[in-house]
């Protein structure tokens, strides 16, 4: 059997156990970090993602980079994983980031898609 790495409780309610280990739970750390406004948190409005900002304005060469520096920032700042690239799309419903980490206690390749859904913002 394999040695726990990282033990955690996820934030996702559901019929499933909410107990989650090594990878697992660095993705949905992953994920709440890029799902989290910045400036939305109490007590460390350094946290969270740009990106909820920068979904409305035009997407051009500066807003793709802007998305990707955002990402490599936010990464760089859990050391569980390793950045190899980034892709980002953007239609008029929507701004989608493919990741593509390395999770570094198993040297193992993950590819995550993140999709920001400008109807959802709007919505809220």
């Amino acid at each position: 059997m394999a040695k726990t790495l990282f033990k955690g409780f996820s934030t996702v309610q559901g019929p499933k156990t909410r107990k989650l280990h090594d990878i697992e739970l660095a993705k949905q750390d992953l994920k709440n970090h890029f799902h989290t406004k910045r400036g939305e948190r109490i007590m460390n409005p350094g946290f969270g993602s740009m990106i909820w900002q920068l979904m409305f304005e035009p997407w051009n060469d500066t807003t793709e980079e802007a998305v990707k520096e955002d990402c490599i920032e936010i990464i760089t700042k859990d050391p569980r994983w390793r950045l190899e690239g980034i892709d980002t799309y953007s239609n008029d419903n929507a701004l989608s980031v493919q990741l593509r980490l390395f999770y570094q206690p198993t040297d193992q390749l993950e590819v995550m898609a993140l999709t920001f859904d400008r109807e959802i913002e709007e919505g809220l």
